[in-house]
């Protein structure tokens, strides 16, 4: 047995409370999503509250056709995806959201992050390549490492209608 301590977090979870708020507090009526662990104390919370209409979706595909139905159709929705979903739905990111120009703000946990670790150093792909490709697609993006940091959604959510396109904020630690 040694004396070593466990290593320290860099990311601080947020509690799902101060993120439903911030959700709510976009105007959203609708949140699309697929079944996620990352955010599942969110998920929880959002499913819970009678005043959204929380769709669990089959794919990050589906959700960004259903946001830009429901967008032409004048209702204002959130996605919320896993990191491992962004890879997965990049062509519809990039023919619906990007060249239809249709306003997307995704919320995306960093599923499967070790807290103690820095993202740019994480074994896990979807971890440590998830900036980067953003960053490649010029898709602006915030990120949520603690508490203090939820008011990026109101911006990320302002920016993608501004410029009628997709906006990214990354939510690193799980939910709490």
């Amino acid at each position: 047995m040694t004396n070593e301590a466990a290593p320290k977090p860099l990311y601080d979870s947020v509690p799902a409370d101060a993120l439903h708020k911030a959700v709510k507090d976009l105007g959203v009526t609708h949140v699309l999503t697929v079944p996620d662990t990352h955010q599942r104390t969110l998920l929880a919370s959002l499913m819970a509250d009678p005043a959204l209409t929380t769709l669990t979706l089959s794919t990050e595909d589906e959700a960004l056709g259903v946001n830009a139905g429901l967008w032409i159709g004048g209702v204002d929705a959130l996605v919320l995806i896993q990191n491992v979903g962004f890879f997965a739905a990049m062509n519809g990111v990039r023919g619906v959201c990007m060249d239809m120009r249709v306003p997307t703000c995704m919320l995306v946990g960093q599923y499967a992050i070790d807290v103690t670790v820095p993202v740019p150093e994480s074994e896990v792909s979807g971890v440590r390549l998830i900036e980067p490709v953003i960053k490649s697609l010029d898709i602006p993006y915030y990120v949520i490492d603690r508490p203090e940091d939820v008011g990026v959604l109101q911006q990320a959510y302002d920016q993608s209608r501004a410029e009628r396109g997709p906006v990214v904020v990354l939510v690193t630690a799980p939910t709490s």
